[in-house]
């Protein structure tokens, strides 16, 4: 279990003096907070507990978020440096199955379900302002499980698979989601804007009118600081602003930056009237 556990993390790769700076990091980051979480059951007195975790993780692996902060604190993206590339994980490579798996076992729980655990995660990112409704056998679950190095280390559109594997047993608001493969979607990104110059795009915005759990919009984050979707399906909403809390942030938390071309007012999250068409309500979302 040991070696395969120091397989799957490859800490080799991290001098001695990352490793301290990460701990040191993710404990200053956490005193917003009033520290980090001591027990699983101060999960729910911590909204944004996750953040530490992300914020470090991320500043070893792709620093994206000091990158944004940094956007943010200035107010606009003139004169910002390029942005931070990610390289997307095969998903059918062993660190992505075994990222996958986790996040099997987080719903494998007889309580668990997706909703939920959409709610925890964005409860754990500051993303919501609703402490999830579930017990407290349940989020020592979902603490135990969630493994968000892995998700970091191994970036790649796991929640659609959730949601594609969920509705399969059985999660009915998920029916008629189909969701392109991930490969695809960087594929069309690439003829899209691969050869065209980074600084012109980064000032663009980037549309996604049936965004589902992000699969576009993510490979779009290496060329696109901006970018704006919608979709029908609450769930994948969530999910979308759970993904681009993980590899994202500048989708995830726009903020008043300036600098863009044609810089639009962002769209609020909408939800109408319940229809004929979609008992659930139409959603809109921009992030």
């Amino acid at each position: 279990m040991a070696k395969r556990q120091i397989n799957l993390y490859r800490m080799e790769r991290f001098s001695s003096e990352q490793i301290v700076r990460l701990h040191s990091e993710v404990s200053a980051n956490a005193q917003a907070i009033g520290g980090l979480p001591l027990h699983h059951s101060e999960v729910f007195e911590k909204r944004g507990w996750l953040l530490p975790f992300l914020f470090g993780y991320d500043e070893m692996l792709w620093g994206r978020w000091n990158y944004w902060l940094e956007i943010l604190y200035k107010g606009s993206i003139d004169g910002s440096k390029a942005i931070p590339q990610i390289t997307w994980s095969d998903a059918s490579s062993a660190p992505a199955l075994a990222t996958t798996k986790m996040f099997t076992q987080c719903l494998s729980h007889h309580e668990a379900n997706i909703e939920t655990f959409a709610d925890w995660l964005m409860w754990g990112l500051a993303a919501t302002e609703e402490c999830p409704k579930i017990t407290a056998v349940l989020n020592e679950h979902y603490y135990r499980i969630f493994d968000l190095f892995l998700v970091l280390d191994n970036p790649t559109d796991y929640l659609s698979y959730v949601l594609c594997d969920q509705t399969g047993k059985g999660y009915k608001a998920g029916l008629g989601y189909y969701p392109t493969p991930f490969n695809i979607t960087q594929l069309m990104v690439e003829i899209c804007h691969g050869g065209t110059d980074a600084k012109i795009l980064k000032k663009q915005t980037v549309y996604d009118p049936c965004i589902g759990c992000g699969a576009m919009l993510l490979p779009a984050s290496n060329y696109f600081l901006r970018g704006f979707g919608q979709d029908i399906s609450g769930i994948a909403v969530k999910l979308a602003s759970i993904q681009m809390h993980f590899y994202a942030p500048w989708f995830a938390r726009p903020g008043a930056v300036e600098g863009f071309d044609e810089m639009e007012q962002p769209i609020p999250i909408i939800l109408e009237e319940p229809s004929g068409k979609s008992a659930a309500g139409q959603y809109s979302f921009v992030f």
